[in-house]
């Protein structure tokens, strides 16, 4: 088994970071919903919060 190529570790880095800044995005657009639409969705402003101030590296569910 060869060494892997640069480009594909760069492809990977990319392609990962890519998925926790979109995480991170929806993580802000949900500190930002109002109480009524935390409720819609069953999420109170104390989870919305805690999921809101995860670093954008953190991407446990």
């Amino acid at each position: 088994m060869g060494a892997v190529p640069l480009q594909v570790w760069l492809k990977a880095f990319k392609a990962a970071l890519r998925v926790r800044m979109v995480k991170r995005r929806t993580r802000m657009h949900l500190r930002d919903l109002t109480d009524d639409q935390l409720r819609d969705i069953g999420v109170t402003r104390a989870q919305a919060r805690f999921e809101a101030e995860k670093p954008f590296w953190w991407y446990q569910d």
